[in-house]
């Protein structure tokens, strides 16, 4: 009875901490982001090889300097928001050339939705 009781206790930790942290691991949100992209603009085994490079050197830059913002001890959510728009703006530009015409449509509207779908989890909705 005791070893349920502590893997029961185990298992509300685990979940409560998977739950604290929305966002996870980088590397399972960039992958995330790479199955997303995939499936929502149908790209091809070749695209996904050249997109997959853009979208690893982009999460590697933006962990970066949210980082150096934080340690700077100056985090000002707005310049946070400003920086992360403008990254994902030159991570788009660098995806457009391995994008068809259709694609880069698709991408934009996909945009629009996580944009959407990240205010919502900002207001608590």
């Amino acid at each position: 009875m005791k070893k349920l009781g502590l893997v029961l206790f185990i298992a509300v930790l685990t979940m409560g901490s998977v739950f604290a942290q929305p966002g996870g691991d980088p590397a399972e949100r960039l992958q995330r982001e790479i199955d997303g992209l995939k499936t929502e603009l149908g790209l091809s085994a070749d695209q996904v090889t050249k997109v997959t490079p853009i979208l690893t050197a982009a999460s590697t830059k933006q962990r970066e300097e949210m980082t150096k913002m934080r340690d700077s001890g100056s985090f000002d959510r707005d310049k946070m928001m400003e920086l992360r728009t403008k990254m994902q703006a030159e991570t788009d530009g660098l995806l457009k050339a391995v994008l068809t015409p259709e694609q880069v449509t698709k991408l934009a509207t996909y945009r629009k939705t996580q944009a959407e779908e990240m205010a919502k989890r900002m207001q608590g909705n």
